[in-house]
């Protein structure tokens, strides 16, 4: 059924029935642009923030920070570490308290929550990429470090911090990066959970 409907679309564009080498060359093209759009960012005027929700109010917060366009930069063990301390510094300067946190080759999953009186998540998560991006661009590389925007759930109260904790913390041993959580160098606890 789906080929019937490329072969549609293919004759609508062409207004004729279209060769095998042409629908070869469609369905190609198809290909790439679904594989671009995997890791499209979002465009200015799309938020991914939930409308009319306050984030500088207190509560936990679970981020998840993508590198740019998926790219596997945090390989690189001394940036990697970078990034890592630049997260503690950054935590501290804004007030933020850090339950857990997992730097993956690509992403970075975050357990945090905002003080009163705090900046909102939104400034947080500037804040970190902007100095994290600068420390890249002084020794590692140059162009872009992160993705635009940022995916959070906001915790509720019936939601175990430390379910959450166990999840990001196992996020290597999920993916094949290590036996054990105590094996992955860039995975911790800053701040202690509060229950």
């Amino acid at each position: 059924m789906r080929t019937e409907i490329k072969k549609c679309s293919v004759r609508a564009c062409l207004g004729r029935k279209a060769s095998h080498t042409e629908l070869r060359r469609y369905k190609g093209n198809q290909m790439r642009e679904s594989e671009q759009s995997h890791y499209k960012t979002y465009g200015k005027n799309r938020s991914l923030r939930l409308k009319g929700f306050d984030y500088s109010t207190p509560g936990v917060y679970f981020l998840t920070l993508c590198s740019w366009k998926g790219k596997n930069v945090f390989y690189d063990p001394k940036l990697a570490k970078e990034i890592v301390n630049c997260l503690e510094d950054c935590s501290r300067q804004f007030g933020y308290k850090v339950y857990s946190y997992c730097l993956m080759p690509n992403h970075l999953h975050l357990l945090t929550s905002v003080s009163e009186g705090a900046r909102s998540v939104s400034q947080y998560v500037q804040a970190f990429k902007s100095l994290s991006t600068r420390l890249f661009w002084r020794s590692f590389g140059k162009g872009k470090l992160w993705q635009r925007g940022f995916y959070d759930h906001i915790i509720r109260k019936e939601e175990s911090l430390v379910e959450i904790t166990k999840y990001i913390l196992a996020n290597p041993v999920r993916k094949g990066l290590s036996d054990t959580t105590d094996e992955y160098p860039y995975l911790g606890m800053l701040d202690e959970i509060m229950l």
